[in-house]
């Protein structure tokens, strides 16, 4: 890391993060991404590299000047807001740790914006999806890793990450699966025959030796797989597939939420298989038309029986 004033108290941050918040890897790397733009934006303001004083003077004028830039830059509303939370992070910290007295930035509130919904793939395009998963790449190895992790998608409702996160050491003869998701919460996630058929086909056919601590999968430099990988992969599946860009990995983890509660699950245990902390996030990845909700409450509720 390049050398600057406020390296230790940023590395101290990162570190407490890392000890006490549990957050996710991705979300770590980008609040520190976050905050080192906030210091160049600042280095370059001052005309030198910012001390402790400088951020104990800074103005609400400041901050929003800063924000203003990001948003010239073509920043989303959802990126900015979560450029807030990163600089409310790193000078909160500096608050409990007293080496500043307060900031504006505390009261600042960030842009509203719209909270876009997922769409879910349809249930014949989500398993053809997978299916071509095999066919977009000569070596067979990487086919049947590519589809194997849509299988974990769409099959087990994981996210991306969790997904490239797994170990060898993670596949045991267990029908189930034990998850790391958001803030390091654990869940059990029950894996059909179908899906474990795929991953030991996917471990035969691999070229690389496994040991208990190494990446599930692996790219073709034998490191843990990086989600922009299936993401490329999805993107030729939708050309020969003719698919909207609607279709991503998100996508068929949020489409085997919204076809389990088509055909009858309860948003409780549909909850618990998503790793969600609040059943309303839940009802926001798991909308269906009121249609469906209807038919399903006509079929199953006594009083319907007594017509």
């Amino acid at each position: 890391m390049e050398e600057f004033i406020l390296k230790k108290d940023f590395l101290d941050w990162i570190g407490n993060l890392k000890n006490l918040k549990g957050l996710s890897e991705n979300t770590l790397s980008a609040y520190q991404r976050d905050v080192k733009k906030f210091i160049v934006f600042l280095t370059n303001y001052l005309g030198s590299d910012p001390n402790l004083v400088d951020l104990s003077n800074l103005t609400n004028t400041n901050f929003r000047g800063y924000l203003a830039e990001q948003k010239n830059l073509g920043n989303s509303n959802v990126s900015i807001g979560r450029q807030i939370s990163s600089l409310k992070s790193f000078f909160n910290y500096l608050i409990r740790i007293k080496k500043i007295n307060n900031s504006p930035i505390i009261a600042l509130k960030g842009p509203r914006h719209k909270k876009s919904l997922p769409r879910p793939i349809m249930a014949d395009l989500a398993i053809a999806v997978i299916k071509e998963a095999k066919n977009i790449d000569d070596e067979k190895w990487i086919g049947q890793r590519n589809q194997t992790i849509l299988l974990l998608l769409y099959g087990c409702g994981l996210r991306i990450s969790e997904a490239l996160n797994l170990n060898y050491c993670d596949m045991t003869t267990n029908d189930y699966l034990v998850i790391k998701g958001k803030g390091n919460k654990e869940r059990i996630v029950p894996v059909m025959d179908y899906i474990k058929n795929s991953i030991s086909d996917y471990i035969k056919v691999c070229p690389f030796e496994f040991s208990n601590e190494d990446p599930l999968f692996l790219g073709k430099r034998m490191k843990r797989l990086s989600p922009r990988i299936i993401q490329y992969a999805l993107e030729k599946i939708r050309v020969v597939l003719s698919l909207p860009e609607t279709a991503t990995p998100h996508a068929l983890r949020h489409s085997f939420a919204t076809h389990l509660l088509e055909n009858g699950g309860d948003l409780r245990t549909i909850q618990e298989l998503l790793g969600h902390s609040s059943l309303s996030t839940t009802q926001r990845y798991t909308k269906v038309e009121n249609s469906q909700l209807l038919n399903i409450y006509t079929k199953t509720h006594p009083l319907a029986k007594n017509k």
